[in-house]
């Protein structure tokens, strides 16, 4: 009987060292506003980029994009990365417009259709096999007096400079970083998450 005792009690032990060792491989202290503030006493803030399909323009047109570019950025004097993350395609606003079309049918053959239709875009949805990109610039500096200041004096300037090549970026909130960092941990579960972080799973309903 003790040994019963003693070996859940060693279990809880062991669940509790991986807690600890998961808590602590995480670098992040907190996160105000646009700022994320890690135990290693950085800041960094976050830049989200628009794609360009570059299919879409003319040789001449590439060039030119191509020599704005390399002049916005070539005045770029701060540290940043730049991150390209997949996740699987959004298709919850498809899914609403069929849930509602099929609430207002009035024909069964209607309602079967969409039915039917519901559930392809379900299992489109949940296999992951298509994939959309996301764009990401990441800044940051050491935490130090005006730190936070700094920082977003240099994100200011990054979107100014990608504005001016027609391109729109705009600086992550708390709620649009954490999503990423979601993104970034498990990509395939990332298009459940909502702007309230409760997650939303599609069902098909009668």
């Amino acid at each position: 009987m003790l040994d019963i005792f003693r070996r859940k009690d060693d279990e809880s032990k062991t669940r509790l060292r991986r807690n600890m060792t998961a808590n602590d491989f995480i670098n992040i202290k907190d996160i105000k506003d646009d700022i994320v503030f890690t135990k290693d006493n950085h800041v960094f803030a976050y830049l989200k980029i628009q794609p360009i399909s570059r299919e879409l323009l003319s040789p001449r047109e590439d060039r030119i994009l191509g020599k704005q570019f390399s002049t916005e950025l070539s005045g770029v004097k701060c540290l940043y990365k730049f991150l390209s993350v997949s996740r699987p395609v959004d298709v919850t606003y498809m899914l609403d417009n069929f849930q509602t079309m099929k609430q207002e049918a009035t024909e069964r053959k209607r309602k079967e259709i969409l039915t039917q239709k519901i559930r392809e875009v379900n299992q489109f949805a949940m296999s992951g096999e298509v994939l959309e990109h996301q764009f990401y610039l990441i800044l940051w500096q050491e935490d130090k007096k005006n730190a936070e200041r700094e920082l977003l004096k240099q994100a200011n300037e990054l979107i100014s400079r990608f504005k001016a090549c027609g391109t729109d970026v705009a600086l992550c909130k708390e709620s649009d970083i954490i999503k990423l960092f979601n993104l970034f941990a498990n990509p395939n579960y990332a298009h459940l998450e909502s702007t309230d972080y409760m997650d939303y799973v599609p069902f098909m309903g009668d």
